[in-house]
């Protein structure tokens, strides 16, 4: 009897101290909202690297328009024949460099000469039957001034003389298209140039306009580019360009639009927009692969953000800037948009202000942040 009141004044004492305990637990513990707070205060700030950070400062924005396209000499021809006949000899190959003037080619000329002679004789024949008949004339009117012979003997006389005038008229015409013809045997270059193709060969038969040599001249060269519309409704012709071309490496050309297309093309809606190398070299030649950049709009002094950096919720458009190493809302105006969309121009913040230009999710004002140097 006396073991089991030991026992159970040994179980009352045991939960009476169990219960003492929790008690005691339940005053020393702090509250949750404590807790909570002390957990983010203790919590690491966001380490952020310069990269995606921006530093907002005056500059100057440039928009511009791109192209691509491929190079063509501005100034070139198919020489052809101004005669028909056999071609005696042709002088140049593909890739000779000519002058203006220089000779070409050459026709074989003894059926032109003779023609020259026999258009020579018919005029000397024609200017002997004029003199012929303007004494005749000069005769008759004396005469008939005189009453010596009708007044129709001598209206005659005169008419007789003009008509051989005409006839004279009419064979030294002929006679400057045979000595023209025969100097058109002569194939000669129209401007200085390079011979892109020896078309016709010696020896072979050409009619009028027959094809000979192609001649180009690769001192002025043009970028042929087809742009959409949305880009060409922003060009003007005199508007400046920098060029890359391949085979020149890093190397950037000046250039200038010179013409728009008025048309667009049938099948891709495309317009053509031929732009001016400026810059002369004796490595340019059509057929190369070329891309530029035409800056179509410019303004000095403007704070821009990259357009990553602007973010939008309920109350409109702002960026996160970091101050006190703090990220702080900042709303902003859009004034436009540069480069393609790369830059947005605002109003709204000062200069030297730091905001997160990164496309970093999750993002909100308060949170502490870091600058840490990239690893």
């Amino acid at each position: 009897m006396k073991a089991r009141t030991r026992l159970l004044i040994a179980v009352f004492a045991g939960a009476a101290l169990l219960a003492s305990g929790a008690f005691a637990w339940k005053v020393a513990r702090p509250p949750l909202a404590q807790v909570a707070a002390g957990t983010a205060a203790t919590a690491r700030p966001l380490e952020l690297i310069p990269q995606e950070l921006h530093t907002i400062k005056p500059r100057g924005l440039v928009d511009t328009v791109r192209f691509t396209g491929t190079t063509q000499p501005i100034d070139q021809t198919v020489v052809k024949a101004r005669v028909a006949g056999r071609l005696a000899e042709v002088l140049v190959r593909e890739g000779d460099k000519v002058a203006k003037g220089q000779l070409l080619a050459r026709f074989e000329t003894a059926e032109l000469q003779a023609k020259v002679n026999e258009r020579q004789s018919a005029v000397d024949a024609a200017r002997a039957e004029l003199r012929w008949a303007s004494r005749d004339r000069s005769d008759k009117e004396t005469l008939s001034s005189r009453n010596i012979v009708s007044q129709s003997a001598a209206d005659q006389a005169r008419s007789t003389a003009e008509n051989k005038s005409s006839m004279v008229a009419v064979s030294e015409a002929q006679l400057e298209v045979a000595r023209k013809n025969l100097a058109d045997a002569e194939v000669r270059a129209p401007f200085a140039g390079v011979v892109g193709e020896r078309i016709a060969n010696q020896g072979e038969s050409l009619p009028i306009d027959g094809r000979i040599v192609a001649l180009l001249d690769t001192s002025h060269v043009e970028i042929a580019a087809q742009m959409p519309a949305a880009d060409v409704v922003r060009l003007e012709v005199g508007q400046m360009a920098t060029i890359n071309l391949e085979g020149f490496g890093d190397r950037p050309f000046n250039g200038r639009v010179t013409r728009i297309s008025p048309t667009a093309q049938a099948g891709s809606r495309s317009i053509p927009v031929y732009v001016e190398i400026l810059d002369h070299d004796e490595g340019l030649r059509g057929g190369l692969f070329g891309t530029g950049a035409i800056a179509v709009k410019e303004k000095g002094h403007a704070l821009a953000v990259p357009a990553a950096a602007m973010r939008k919720d309920d109350q409109g458009d702002f960026v996160l800037a970091v101050e006190n190493d703090t990220l702080v809302r900042k709303p902003v105006g859009v004034v436009r948009t540069w480069s393609r969309g790369e830059l947005v121009e605002v109003k709204g913040l000062d200069a030297g202000l730091v905001v997160i230009a990164a496309p970093l999710p999750g993002l909100k004002a308060g949170q502490a942040v870091k600058l840490v140097e990239a690893r």
